[in-house]
């Protein structure tokens, strides 16, 4: 009796005709791997050039999103209110993040991105979005179209509103 062999996800394969048969989950390894490679590493280092940490870009990625209080970011990123106001401090005193007194009330802060902010969050996107143009590039007009119609489709079926 033969023996059966379970497959290995990040074996790599042998061909492009070796991947067109994989089933979903086996595939998913290889396009992480291939996202990690060509957007997420660019991104990180990104990040890692300025100093910054990926908590950093969780909250600079929601306040290109919405403004903040230090409550919400110590909700967002799981810290106490004195490790949020740190982290806070931080990125002020860097230039990405603008504190201002809340107009209705005057003991809270409001917390945006500056204008360098901003800048840097669309380069480091960019970054990830340049690999993902990359992988499309390589596919027919034809497939291209299915893959931004699938894009849309996840994003729509995934929408998340603002807290």
């Amino acid at each position: 009796m033969a023996e059966t062999q379970t497959a290995d996800p990040m074996r790599q394969p042998k061909s492009s005709l070796d991947v067109e048969d994989l089933p979903l989950h086996d595939l998913i390894p290889h396009w992480t791997s291939m996202l990690w490679l060509l957007g997420m590493r660019p991104m990180l280092q990104s990040l890692f050039a300025v100093n910054l940490t990926m908590s950093d870009n969780i909250l600079l990625r929601q306040l290109r999103r919405r403004a903040m209080t230090i409550a919400a970011v110590a909700d967002e990123l799981s810290l106490t209110h004195s490790a949020a106001s740190r982290t806070v401090d931080r990125l002020v005193r860097d230039g990405w993040v603008r504190r201002m007194e809340n107009p209705v009330d005057r003991r809270q802060k409001i917390l945006t991105l500056t204008p360098e902010g901003v800048a840097l969050m669309e380069d480091i996107e960019g970054k990830l979005t340049a690999g993902i143009e990359y992988l499309a590039a390589r596919l027919s007009p034809a497939e291209q179209e299915q893959f931004r119609r699938l894009i849309a489709h996840m994003v729509a079926a995934n929408c998340i509103e603002d807290k």
